[in-house]
């Protein structure tokens, strides 16, 4: 079995936070027979479960609690199954990030599994019109399964096999009601003010459900609620607690015991300057290469390594990065940590920020042996939540396109971690030392042209001439000092590193433009 230290460095985190990763390992031995059935489970759909039909002004009384939420139902619906399957709930080996699986004997029932099924398609079609569900699959194993290193690679790809074959049988709608039956007679006059789907004048219940646990998430005291209470139930005979505790709670920038609202965030913004735009930064990433690395590793060379792992990297991301926040980025809102990916609002400059120091601790973290990449967008507070999350979705992939990955996408440019963060280092030693009377806006404006103009040489040659016009502004506008310590870096800059200048011209701008 593989020790924590061969996947993980620790001392990439700073002792405050060290504990935030605590080192797992899972005993099952006394669980494995000759035969058996690995049953998997698997909340898909969670973009659009999380962001569908919002509107901006409500957004954050929710978002963090759908995110939540699908944590609590994925918990409830494994110990539902061990329930059903009359199985111990230690049978139930992980539950992350709307996943979870349990190994059970191959004497279970399986019609009892299918009986469930039936009843999580009935729920989500009933409270959410299908935009989500869980798929749940299962593969047959054995004892050696888990005990074998071939064998045990085998069993990865089959569950994974399986997982996603479930995706395309989502919901039989052959055997249930239409969908539009269960909520009759909704117009503009009783449409739900926050979830613009199910009917409600004052809010529907289930959205007054994600309300009351969005204000719990961001109280610092654990609560514990049933599954009724919080609006989960497929099964009346089945009443269990739910704890909501520090594994639930990624961090929400609080006000009055609610979660601040995105106007409030935005004007956060540059809160250390006079000037700056005030806006909010969206940020989505994840882990490069995450499938390839497992099969390729020896990650699935035993249950022990593919529970450490998972869970070591699980931990960064759900427990790490929200008490980092806490501690240094406040103005933030988190909707979505764990697995191997985050979700993340906040005030523009302090998530860009955040960014930059996220990528260098988790390739520390993870011993370069894994890569991530990002997609920003600075908006207004008041753009459309739902196309935030397609947005922020789009620049990822324009991410995920570079070559070898490791990159991020912002401010419409796609390049690698390394060049955007060398150049980003240069430039900002460069421009402390330009005066203020220099900071012309016009002047930055016109640097930001000859990025352009640079990035677009192979497609017009005309675009050349952007260095003789560099070399006019500068003597045109600026001291000798300027003109003898600036230009030279900024013009190699601007030629070899078009892009990644940009990023960090358009960047600057933002924090000093007047608003």
């Amino acid at each position: 079995m593989k020790q924590f230290e061969e996947y993980f460095n620790i001392n990439a985190l700073s002792d405050e936070f060290k504990e935030t990763i605590k080192p797992q390992y899972k005993e099952i031995k006394e669980l494995l027979s000759d035969e058996m059935v690995l049953i998997s489970g698997d909340f898909y759909g969670i973009q659009k479960f999380i962001f569908e039909g919002l509107g901006t002004k409500n957004a954050s009384k929710v978002l963090r609690a759908k995110s939540a939420y699908i944590q609590l139902f994925s918990n409830y619906l494994a110990k539902y199954i061990c329930f059903r399957l009359g199985l111990d709930e230690q049978q139930i080996l992980s539950v992350t990030a709307g996943k979870f699986e349990i190994l059970a004997p191959s004497s279970i029932d399986i019609d009892i599994l299918t009986d469930i099924h039936n009843k999580v398609d009935t729920f989500f079609i009933k409270n959410f019109f299908g935009l989500a569900g869980v798929g749940i699959s299962y593969v047959k194993c054995s004892r050696d399964d888990f005990l074998d290193t071939n064998r045990y690679k085998e069993l990865r790809e089959k569950v994974a096999k399986s997982v996603e074959l479930k995706k395309f049988k989502k919901f039989n709608l052959t055997d249930k009601e239409s969908t539009l039956s269960y909520d009759e007679g909704i117009n503009n006059q009783n449409l739900c003010p926050i979830c613009n789907i199910r009917k409600g004048k004052d809010g529907c219940s289930i959205c007054k459900n994600f309300v009351r646990l969005g204000e719990l998430l961001v109280k610092k005291e654990s609560n514990t609620l049933t599954n009724i209470e919080l609006g989960i139930n497929i099964d009346d005979s089945f009443i269990i607690d739910l704890k909501i505790d520090n594994s639930i709670k990624f961090y929400v920038a609080p006000k009055s015991n609610k979660p601040r609202d995105f106007e409030s965030l935005a004007q956060s913004s540059c809160d250390d300057l006079d000037t700056g735009i005030k806006a909010l930064a969206v940020l989505k990433a994840d882990v490069d290469g995450m499938g390839n690395f497992i099969k390729e590793s020896d990650v699935t060379d035993s249950f022990e390594n593919f529970y450490l792992f998972s869970n070591g990297l699980n931990d960064f991301f759900s427990q790490f990065v929200p008490k980092y926040l806490r501690k240094k980025y406040r103005d933030s809102y988190t909707v979505f940590t764990g697995g191997d990916d985050l979700f993340i609002i906040g005030a523009w400059d302090e998530m860009l920020k955040f960014a930059r120091e996220l990528q260098d601790i988790f390739k520390k973290y993870v011993k370069n042996k894994l890569t991530i990449s990002f997609g920003i967008a600075v908006i207004k507070p008041s753009y459309p939540v739902a196309r935030i999350a397609e947005i922020t979705e789009e620049m990822l992939e324009d991410a995920k396109e570079v070559e070898g990955k490791d990159a991020i996408t912002l401010f419409g440019e796609s390049v690698k971690w390394k060049s955007y963060l060398n150049t980003y280092k240069k430039l900002d030693a460069t421009f402390k030392n330009l005066k203020k009377e220099e900071e012309k806006t016009a002047l930055l404006y016109r640097l930001l042209e000859f990025t352009s103009m640079s990035n677009n040489v192979k497609e017009n040659i005309k675009n050349t001439i952007w260095k003789s016009k560099i070399n006019y502004l500068f003597n045109r506008n600026m001291s000798k000092d300027s003109i003898t310590t600036i230009l030279p870096i900024l013009d190699e800059s601007i030629e070899k590193y078009p892009k990644e200048s940009k990023m960090f011209l358009s960047e600057y701008i933002y924090t000093r433009r007047k608003v």
